[in-house]
């Protein structure tokens, strides 16, 4: 299957069709699909990297290595 080619083969059926709700149900399959794309690129966090973070969190904050909310 040639990827580009049944791109340009929607665009078209899309164009041609100019039907608003397919439209909207396109755009919401394609959210959709980022959404699980994204999802499964996601992994929990070890417990050990958690302590690592809390630890270098204290320590930022116990020698002032602070931006204030409003420097952002």
């Amino acid at each position: 299957m040639n990827i580009s080619l049944e791109i340009d083969k929607i665009k078209n059926d899309l164009e041609e069709l100019h039907d608003e709700k397919l439209i909207e149900t396109v755009k919401s399959l394609l959210d959709f699909a980022r959404k699980r794309i994204f999802e499964s690129s996601l992994t929990p966090m070890r417990l050990e990297e958690y302590v690592e973070r809390a630890l270098k969190s204290e320590a930022d904050i116990k020698y002032g290595r602070l931006t204030d909310a409003d420097d952002l």
